[in-house]
């Protein structure tokens, strides 16, 4: 008996194509989608994190009268535990004081008596932060709700250029407070320093201050807009310029009206600064 074969091949229908090109676009979609939903919910969780920081100095300062780090009074246990120069100066939390010969940062001081008074609930124990050293998450800052990121307090308004009025004039000795950006306290969301990037930025009092890139420029942007006005010179929220290099975060950092950065999608590039001054929610 002779065997016949067909020389039909099977294939996939259109039907069974368009199935699968579906599925294909449901997947790529709930992983676009799903990521989208970390973002966001990492951008709240800064927010919510700037947000207690902010009510954490109004109550001390409601309880106190000073501001943390600025506080005249000696607290038990805290790396300033006497009335010194550094504390109650100048109703500011300085990054380093104006007297650097201390060596001694109010920032990591304020942390500090958040921390001893119960304001704040942490365990983190800190150290004192010389001049141009390495500012490291969870020994002279505590952590961020993102990797690679912690905060910091100073008292500024941006970095660079001669349009940065919280820079000191250092044969005058005191902090320029003119000009349309006066400074505010601010908690700063700052990557971690190297010594080196730690010496390239300028503080209120003209020594050094290490803010570097913490956030790419769509989320900086998007945190902005979110708790503010989305302008990074102006408001309770602004753009800062990492290690003293302008047009990194924000362009045109003279301006009232500067843009943020947003043409790069993996890079980061900025660090904000969200202001605690007290009563300014």
């Amino acid at each position: 008996m002779k065997k016949t074969f067909s020389s039909k091949k099977s294939a996939f229908s259109l039907i069974e194509l368009s199935i699968v090109l579906i599925i294909i676009g449901l997947l790529i979609a709930g992983i676009t989608g799903g990521a989208s939903l970390i973002k966001n919910s990492e951008l709240r969780a800064l927010s919510a994190e700037a947000r207690g920081y902010q009510v954490a100095v109004n109550g001390f300062y409601s309880l106190y009268n000073s501001l943390p780090g600025d506080y005249p009074q000696a607290i038990a246990g805290s790396i300033a535990s006497s009335a010194t120069t550094l504390n109650g100066d100048n109703s500011k939390i300085e990054y380093y004081e104006s007297n650097v010969s201390t060596y001694l940062s109010e920032s990591v001081v304020a942390w500090d008596q958040l921390i001893k008074t119960g304001t704040i609930d942490s365990t983190l124990s800190l150290t004192k932060l010389a001049v141009s050293s390495q500012q490291v998450v969870g020994t002279n800052m505590p952590a961020a709700k993102i990797k690679f990121a912690g905060w910091h307090f100073d008292y500024r308004n941006r970095v660079g250029s001669s349009g940065d009025y919280s820079k000191t004039n250092q044969a005058l000795g005191a902090v320029q407070e003119g000009g349309s950006y006066n400074p505010q306290n601010v908690a700063v969301l700052t990557g971690t320093t190297t010594a080196v990037s730690a010496t390239t930025a300028t503080l209120v009092n003209g020594t050094t201050n290490g803010a570097t890139a913490a956030l790419i420029g769509p989320d900086a942007y998007a945190l902005d807009t979110k708790v503010d006005d989305g302008k990074a010179n102006s408001g309770k929220v602004r753009g800062l310029n990492p290690n003293a290099v302008d047009g990194t975060c924000y362009t045109a950092s003279t301006s009232a009206t500067a843009s943020y950065i947003i043409s790069s999608s993996t890079t980061k590039v900025c660090a904000l600064t969200f202001q605690v001054d007290p009563k300014s929610s």
